[in-house]
C-alpha cells in the first residue's frame, strides 16, 4: 500500500515563515511536520511514500532525498500553481501500478491516528466497493465540522436534520481512497476534493470513523504556536 503526503500548498496563512520555507519543512519542537509523518509511516510498515510538491518543492526534495529510513520516496512535481487536492492526487496517480487503494495525509496536520490501520481500511474499501474512508475529528477550533457519521457512513451536515445530529465532525486530513474516485479527473485539472467527495458521500460510498485522540492543524501561525506549546507541555508524548 502506498502513502501520499500532500505538500504542494503555498502556506499563505503561515507567512512570513513560508516566504522562504515550504510549510511541510516547518520545525515543530525538533522535527519537521513532514518528517513526523514519515516517521509514523515507517513505524506503521509502509515501504513507499509519494510526496506532491509545488511551491518551494525543491527544498523538500533536497531535504529528504529519495529515501527515509526503510522507505522509498517519490515526488510528484506540480505546476507552479498547485492543482488543489483532487487535482494533485489525480496528477500524481498514487494508485499505480497495482490500481490499489492508497493513504493520503495532509502535510500540515499532527495526528496520532494509528497509520497501520490504513491497511485494514484498504481491505474494507475493496470488500464493500466503497470510494473512500475518512478519519474524522471533533475540531473545536473551527466551530464544529461539515460531516456526521450515520451507521459508519459519512453524511453531510447540510443534508441532515441539525436537531438529530449528535456531533459535527471535520475531516482530519487523513483518508484512504479508491482509485475509482478519481477516474473522471483529467490529469492536470485543478480540482478540490469536495467536488468528488460530496457526490460520493450522498451515494453512501464513503465510510468514516471518529478519532478522539490528539489532532492539530498547523496551518496558521496561531495554531502552529499552540501545537508547539502543547507538545512542550506534554514533553512531546503526543
Amino acid at each position: 500500500m502506498l502513502a501520499m503526503i500532500l505538500a504542494a500548498g503555498k502556506g499563505t496563512r503561515l507567512r512570513p515563515i513560508t516566504y522562504t520555507l515550504p510549510k511541510p519543512l516547518i520545525d515543530v519542537n525538533g522535527l519537521s511536520l513532514i518528517e513526523r509523518h514519515l516517521e509514523n509511516l515507517s513505524d506503521a510498515g509502509f515501504s513507499k511514500a509519494l510526496i506532491n510538491v509545488s511551491y518551494l518543492g525543491h527544498l523538500i526534495h533536497e531535504k529528504l532525498g529519495l529515501s527515509y529510513k526503510n522507505m522509498q520516496l517519490e515526488y510528484s512535481f506540480e505546476p507552479e500553481s498547485p492543482l488543489e487536492t483532487a487535482g494533485g492526487i489525480a496528477f500524481a496517480q498514487p494508485w499505480l501500478p497495482n490500481c490499489s487503494p492508497f493513504l493520503v495525509i495532509n502535510a500540515d496536520i499532527w495526528c496520532d491516528w494509528p497509520l497501520r490501520n490504513a491497511f485494514q481500511a484498504s481491505t474494507h474499501l475493496k470488500k464493500n466497493k466503497l470510494l473512500a474512508h475518512l478519519i474524522l475529528v471533533n475540531n473545536v477550533t473551527q466551530n464544529g465540522g461539515d460531516f456526521f457519521l450515520s451507521k459508519k457512513f459519512l453524511s453531510r451536515f447540510d443534508k441532515g436534520d441539525a436537531n438529530s445530529i449528535p456531533l459535527k465532525l471535520t475531516y482530519s486530513g487523513i483518508g484512504i481512497y479508491s482509485p475509482l474516485l478519481f477516474t473522471s479527473v483529467v490529469r492536470g485539472t485543478r480540482l478540490p476534493l469536495t467536488d468528488l467527495l460530496f457526490p460520493a458521500i450522498d451515494e453512501k460510498l464513503v465510510s468514516g470513523e471518529f478519532f478522539s485522540g490528539y489532532w492539530a492543524d498547523a496551518g496558521t501561525r496561531q495554531r502552529l504556536s499552540t501545537l508547539r506549546k502543547t507538545l512542550t507541555k506534554n514533553h512531546q508524548r503526543l
